[in-house]
C-alpha cells in the first residue's frame, strides 16, 4: 500500500535527522539543541515505524503496540509548547516542566482502564478521551500562538545576520505551528465530523505521515534551527582553532558580485589565506577584546594582523554578510554578555558597562544589545541567573 510506503519514508527521515543530530554533532553542539524537539521527533520515526511494520505484516501485538502510541500522543501537546517556549527563554531543564504531563498521562491510564469496565462505560471513557485531546490541543495551539506572535514571529533585530536568524526560526516556527494545526483539524476531522463515533480513524494518519515528511525534511536543509536564536553568541566562545561566526563570514564566494578588476585581483591574492585571515580578525575580536577600544577601525585590523588595508577592507566588503559596523556591534554585544555572567555588574553599573566594551552611549549599547539578543541586560541577566541556579542544583 502507498500508506505504508509513506510511513517507512517519513519513520527514515526521522531516524536520519536523530542521527544528524547526535551522530555528527559534536558534544558541544549537542547541548544547544533543544531536548523536547528530539524527543518529538524520535517519537514519530518510531510511531510511523511501527505503523509501517502493521501495515506491511499485520500482528495483534504490533496492533496493541500502534494503539498506544497513538495514546501517547497527547503527551506530545506539551513538548510543542515547551519547545517553543525554551527557543525563546532558553530555559534548561527543569522538574516543573512535569506537570505538563500529569494530565496527559492520567488521560491515558484512564482510556486503559476502559477495557475492565462494561461496554456502555467504555464508549464513555472513549468519547471523553477523544474530546479531552481536542480541548489539550486547543488549549496549548492558544498559549503556543500567544507566545510565538509575542516572541518569535515579531522579532526585530537592524543586524544583517541576526536578521537572517529571526527569519528563519520565524519561518521553522510557523511550519512547525501550522503542521500543529493541521494534525489537530485531522484529528477533529476523522473522529467527529466523518464517522461520529468518536473514534480517531487511523485511515488518515498517512496525511499526518506527509506533514512529518515535511517537518524532517526542513530540518535536514536548515539544521541551524536545531539550535534556537543565540547559537551565534555561545558559537564564539571557541576561535583559537577554528571559525565563529559562520552565519557572518562567506568563505566559499563572496556577498557581493566583484566588479572591478582591482577588487578582483586582491580577491585572487587573498583566496590562500582567507580563513587564517579571517581567523586572526576573530582571535583579535574575541580574544583580545581589541574593539573595547571605541576607536578602534579598519585601519587598526591591518596594522594588528599585518595586512594591507586594502585587503582588510576587501575582506568585510565581500566576506562579510554584515557592515563592519554591525560587526562590531556583534562583538561588544558578546563580550558584554560574558562580563554579565562573570558579575560584572557586582559594583559595577550598566553604564559603565557600555563604555567597557566599546560603546560611546548607553543609548546606543541598549538598542544594540536588544537587536541581538531578543532581550534587554536585565532580562538576559534574569534568564542567565535562573540557569546558573539550576546547574548548581
Amino acid at each position: 500500500m502507498l500508506s505504508t510506503v509513506v510511513f517507512f519514508i517519513t519513520a527514515t527521515l526521522g531516524f536520519v535527522c536523530l542521527a544528524s543530530i547526535y551522530g555528527e554533532s559534536k558534544q558541544d553542539d549537542r547541548s544547544l539543541i533543544n531536548k523536547y524537539l528530539t524527543g518529538i521527533i524520535a517519537f514519530q520515526a518510531l510511531r510511523f515505524t511501527v505503523y509501517g511494520f502493521a501495515q506491511g505484516y499485520p500482528s495483534p501485538i504490533i496492533g496493541q503496540f500502534t494503539n498506544i502510541l497513538d495514546l501517547c500522543v497527547v503527551a506530545l501537546m506539551p513538548c510543542f509548547f515547551l519547545y517553543f517556549r525554551d527557543i525563546v527563554h532558553e530555559h534548561k531543564f527543569k522538574a516543573v516542566n512535569m506537570l505538563h504531563f500529569i494530565a496527559p498521562v492520567l488521560l491515558i491510564f484512564i482510556y486503559l482502564a476502559k477495557q475492565f469496565v462494561s461496554s456502555d462505560i467504555g464508549v464513555i471513557i472513549r468519547k471523553s478521551f477523544l474530546i479531552a485531546i481536542v480541548i489539550f490541543y486547543v488549549f496549548y495551539s492558544y498559549f503556543g500562538f500567544k507566545l510565538l506572535i509575542k516572541e518569535v514571529w515579531r522579532r526585530k533585530s537592524e543586524i544583517n545576520t541576526v536578521q537572517k536568524q529571526n527569519k528563519l526560526m520565524r519561518d521553522w516556527t510557523m511550519i512547525l505551528y501550522m503542521s500543529f494545526i493541521v494534525i489537530l483539524i485531522i484529528r477533529i476531522t476523522s473522529g467527529f465530523l466523518i464517522h461520529q463515533d468518536f473514534q480517531y480513524d487511523t485511515r488518515y494518519l498517512w496525511i499526518t505521515a506527509l506533514i512529518w515528511m515535511g517537518v524532517f525534511i526542513k530540518i535536514l536543509l536548515s539544521p541551524e534551527i536545531l539550535y534556537g536564536y543565540n547559537f551565534l553568541n555561545k558559537s564564539i566562545d571557541a576561535v583559537t582553532k577554528k571559525l565563529a561566526l559562520h552565519a557572518v563570514w562567506k568563505i566559499d564566494g563572496t556577498v557581493t558580485p566583484i566588479i572591478s578588476e582591482k577588487d578582483r585581483k586582491i580577491g585572487e591574492k587573498l583566496s590562500s589565506s582567507i580563513t587564517a585571515n579571517i581567523h586572526e580578525i576573530e582571535v583579535l575580536s574575541f580574544q583580545k577584546h581589541a574593539f573595547r577600544n571605541p576607536n578602534f577601525c579598519l585601519e587598526d585590523i591591518a596594522a594588528a594582523i599585518k595586512i594591507p588595508l586594502s585587503h582588510t577592507q576587501h575582506i568585510f566588503k565581500f566576506h562579510c554578510n554584515d557592515s563592519f559596523t554591525d560587526y562590531k556591534k556583534i562583538v561588544r554585544i558578546h563580550d558584554a554578555t560574558k562580563l554579565l555572567e562573570n558579575g560584572y555588574l557586582d559594583g559595577k553599573t550598566i553604564e559603565s558597562l557600555s563604555e567597557t566594551v566599546g560603546f560611546s552611549s548607553y543609548v546606543t549599547f541598549y538598542l544594540a544589545f536588544k537587536s541581538i539578543t531578543g532581550m534587554s541586560t536585565q532580562e538576559y541577566m534574569k534568564k542567565f541567573q535562573v540557569g546558573l541556579k539550576r546547574r548548581s542544583m
